[in-house]
């Protein structure tokens, strides 16, 4: 390997060994400076160019959003589904938080069942969508 290859991939594995280093560093700090916020999972990760990140599963929405709210990062969520293999359908909604906290990526996960009248009204509005024709469907629009 030539002196200026050696250099080269050497100044990556630093960078990724740094950016390691930093998210380990975080991890350890968020944990230990704020023990009330719940951490289902926490994961430390870092990409090329020696970019942190740290990755925690609050285990529901309302970690998420205690985290966020914390932290002052920005949160979104969405309601989805599945069919169980019994043919009842499994309603729930993803809440993800992310943002930066001292130059490290933090993205914040949880989820939460949606059940009883707030799952009906969920699928009945859901169904009730997918059947109202649309404008791009030619149908629905004036003429």
């Amino acid at each position: 390997m030539s002196d200026e290859t050696k250099g080269n991939v050497l100044a990556e594995v630093e960078a990724m060994e740094a950016a390691a280093f930093r998210t380990g560093l975080m991890a350890r700090r968020l944990l230990a400076e704020h023990p009330d916020l719940p951490v289902k999972e926490i994961r430390p990760g870092f990409v090329s160019g020696g970019n942190a990140e740290l990755q925690i599963d609050t285990g529901d929405c309302d970690g998420v959003h205690a985290w966020a709210e914390r932290f002052g990062l920005g949160t979104e969520s969405k309601i989805s589904s599945f069919m169980l293999g019994n043919g009842y359908e499994s309603v729930y909604e993803a809440c993800r938080g992310e943002g930066q906290i001292d130059g490290v990526g933090i993205e914040l996960l949880g989820t939460r069942g949606v059940d009883g009248a707030e799952r009906e009204a969920w699928i009945a509005e859901r169904d009730q969508a997918a059947a109202e024709p649309t404008a791009e469907s030619g149908t629905g629009g004036t003429e």
